[in-house]
């Protein structure tokens, strides 16, 4: 052999084990929704077998990257992005297999709720975040703890060795994260500031490691310097902040200006036309991951030319793929460590998540760990697995941080009727290993005034329990809240006062729904006149019914909203037995003369349901159904009966007027709710009822009641409601039609929720 052709040999050997061991790093930008244009273009490498050595990413860039590093295929990637399970993890909405309803505090009428904490001095404390993080912060850790566990729990013994940044605004510094828990890397890097909440690390807050390095190309070259570096810019156009979106103008000012170029002249830059997508605009991430397909496929031929021969054969690229993911290990959860709170709190939170105290498996501690996220005695809460050699199972570690302070809300209803009402409540937590909660809150108005105060306590086991001792009082001026009030409403004159004492007992069944019994002590005052023919000088009637009750009820429910809602379903069933004395005493009218005693004792059952079934297109359709059986008596006169009757209120609107056509003691009612849902915020309700009375309560010529003929008589009730849900509740405007009135229709315009206490015995 001659001496050139073996220096050619020679050199052609070199040159291409140079390029056959040519390594690719892919650097992918944070950017939001936008961000996810990332898997178009791993889709665009892959089937075009472009191999992918190295990758660091910011934010959506580590999420992706993260999914690709423990052996997800693009197309898996795809598939969990555009799920309905992604979205609930990207907007903070609750599977409904992960409602929690037996922790729940009843629906009032509060918008907003400022945290008071008083320490040297009293400071409030504002929400961190928008968004809920606790079905992320599940999700990441249940989807990563075996493949990161299987690899040591080192970045690059990963499918793809990876490095990800968050920003540590304690120290003002990017953090990299290289080994420890993916989850928990993943999820800082990811953490847009109002958005989702930090992750806290000690006394150190992690936040989007964009706020710092957006696109990491230098952590790239420092860990790994390939030969060639393909960055992924999925930022977009900078957006121009606008006075109406917080979130934007809050990422101008927090987010370091970031240049989306390469650093050497071999690398390559991919730029996705996602430019009229914005950082929250999750509903476009199917077009977000097609541009970024096109854009990919459009570098194809460059990145080709610059790795030369090397390619990706995808059948080894498989082959390794399902290797990795099948060596993790199966998580089965052993012991659990809580971190900062004290022990007796600690206590607590394990009998919440392992109340048997057994291993578990991650399935099992997801239904577990949704109660623990509905308990506000936390108000952070961060789940690691661990994986322990010595047990072969895994550990649970949880941070917690504890809710202190008071927390105040504020509320009510502002109406174009004279039925404005003012809400204000409060609660504190005491907690151990048991909770105690005290709860408090007042309604003003000129319909409506009420006070209340509770004290529950819970306590955490196989199965849990609270029970609530409570003090009600309500008190409706029907006189004084209605301008038109002789047209509309018999009598002219009224004014119902009810309190009650009660203590109440009670379990969850199942996740949804809970059974609460109990007892309690009540009084109930109505103030009325028999004529309309009254002067400011005139005492009014007056019925006293004091006695107690004893009640068991049931209650499930799903509902998306605590008015309006336009998704989910709503059942209940209520016994209660009465057992009192009534006292009417007439007033100085002098239409009935004489003073009455009398005992009365029923049994009553109420039963509701409501169903959002179905949607066409943007028409969502509901039923709503009521049944109500009661064995209560006539009290002394027509006035005092009907009043002390059960209402049918399908309709908000319905709640804050009396109407004796839509009240009697054995009814049934049901109605069709067709809902178009214009946008997320934006509903255009149509409603309609019928109200159908076994027997309708009549007066007789003396002022006493008797019941009318069977099925005799029905009425009629709907609505046509626009509603917009503001931030701070639903702004309505509704025309309403009640059947056989001398004015069938009425307008009334609010903002706010017409939420009432509970009354004393419906």
């Amino acid at each position: 052999m001659s001496k050139r052709l073996y220096i050619f040999i020679l050199l052609s050997l070199v040159l291409g084990s140079k390029a056959y061991s040519q390594k690719v790093g892919l650097v992918l930008s944070g950017g939001g929704a936008r961000g996810l244009a990332h898997i178009g273009v791993l889709k665009a490498l892959e089937e075009n077998n472009i191999p992918i050595d190295y990758i660091t990413g910011t934010s959506a860039g580590a999420l992706v990257g993260s999914y690709y590093a423990i052996g997800l295929t693009p197309m898996e990637i795809e598939k969990l992005v555009i799920s309905r399970e992604f979205e609930r993890r990207a907007t903070g909405l609750f599977d409904e297999e992960n409602l929690y309803n037996f922790l729940k505090n009843p629906d009032d009428a509060s918008w907003i709720n400022i945290k008071l904490i008083a320490d040297s001095v009293f400071r409030t404390q504002l929400p961190s975040n928008v968004v809920d993080p606790a079905e992320i912060n599940f999700s990441l850790m249940e989807d990563m703890a075996s493949q990161i566990a299987m690899s040591g729990y080192n970045f690059d013994s990963l499918l793809v060795p990876f490095r990800c940044i968050a920003a540590d605004i304690t120290a003002k510094e990017p953090i990299e994260f290289k080994q420890g828990d993916l989850a928990l890397a993943v999820r800082a890097s990811m953490a847009f500031p109002f958005y989702y909440a930090p992750v806290l690390i000690g006394d150190n807050i992690l936040y989007d490691g964009g706020i710092y390095n957006n696109f990491p190309t230098d952590i790239m070259l420092n860990e790994f310097n390939p030969e060639l570096m393909i960055g992924v810019s999925a930022a977009g156009i900078s957006e121009v902040p606008n006075e109406g979106n917080f979130l934007s103008q809050l990422k101008t000012m927090i987010v370091q200006t970031t240049k989306y170029t390469m650093p050497r002249d071999q690398d390559i830059l991919i730029e996705p036309n996602i430019k009229n997508i914005s950082t929250f605009e999750f509903e476009s991430i199917k077009t977000a991951i097609d541009s970024g397909y096109a854009a990919g496929l459009r570098m194809v031929p460059l990145i080709r030319a610059r790795i030369g021969n090397r390619t990706a054969d995808n059948e080894t690229l498989r082959l390794k793929r399902s290797k990795f993911k099948n060596s993790g290990f199966n998580i089965t959860i052993d012991q659990i460590f809580v971190y900062g709170v004290n022990d007796d709190q600690a206590t607590y939170i394990k009998t919440v998540l392992n109340p048997r105290n057994q291993c578990i498996t991650v399935q099992q501690l997801r239904k577990e760990w949704f109660k623990l996220v509905a308990d506000d005695n936390q108000r952070y809460l961060f789940p690691r697995l661990m994986f322990n050699p010595s047990t072969g199972n895994y550990d649970l570690h949880v941070d917690v941080r504890k809710n202190k302070g008071i927390l105040l809300d504020f509320g009510g209803n502002v109406s174009s009727r004279p039925i404005n009402t003012g809400y204000v409540g409060v609660q504190h937590n005491f907690w151990g290993k048991q909770s105690l909660r005290a709860n408090a809150n007042i309604y003003f108005g000129k319909l409506y005034s009420s006070g209340q105060f509770r004290l529950r306590f819970d306590i955490p086991g196989r199965v849990p329990f609270f029970f609530e001792p409570s003090a009600t009082l309500n008190q409706w001026d029907f006189y004084k809240s209605s301008s038109a009030f002789f047209e509309d409403v018999k009598p002219s004159y009224l004014v119902q006062f009810d309190r009650s004492y009660q203590l109440g007992i009670g379990i969850p069944v199942r996740n949804k729904g809970k059974l609460v019994g109990g007892g309690s002590s009540i009084m109930l005052k109505d103030r009325y006149y028999l004529t309309r023919d009254f002067s400011e000088s005139d005492t009014s009637d007056l019925t006293e019914f004091k006695g107690i009750t004893a009640f068991l009820e049931f209650e499930r429910t799903t509902l998306n909203r605590k008015m309006y809602a336009n998704a989910g379903t709503f059942f209940s069933i209520k016994l209660r037995y009465v057992n009192g004395t009534e006292d009417t005493k007439p007033g100085s009218t002098g239409i009935l003369r004489d003073t009455t005693e009398t005992d009365h004792k029923w049994l009553q059952m109420n039963m509701k349901y409501d169903n959002y079934f179905t949607h066409i297109g943007k028409v969502k359709i509901g039923f709503y159904s009521e049944l109500m059986f009661s064995g209560q008596p006539f009290f002394s006169n027509y006035t005092a009966t009907v009043l002390s009757a059960p209402a049918f209120t399908p309709i908000a609107d319905m709640q804050s007027q009396f109407q004796e056509s839509f009240r009697a003691h054995n009814f049934f009612g049901m109605g069709l709710k067709n809902i178009i849902s214009i946008n997320e915020s934006f509903d255009v309700r149509i409603e309609g009822y019928v109200f159908q009375p076994f027997q309708e309560i009549l007066q007789k010529d003396n002022y006493k009641s008797r019941y009318g003929e069977t099925f005799s008589k029905r009425y009629f009730t709907g609505t046509l409601n626009t509603v917009f849900k503001s931030p701070i509740g639903p702004i309505s405007l509704a025309l309403n039609y009640y059947d056989k009135r001398d004015k069938p229709f009425s307008v009334i315009f609010h903002l706010g929720y017409i939420l009432f206490n509970r009354k004393a015995i419906y």
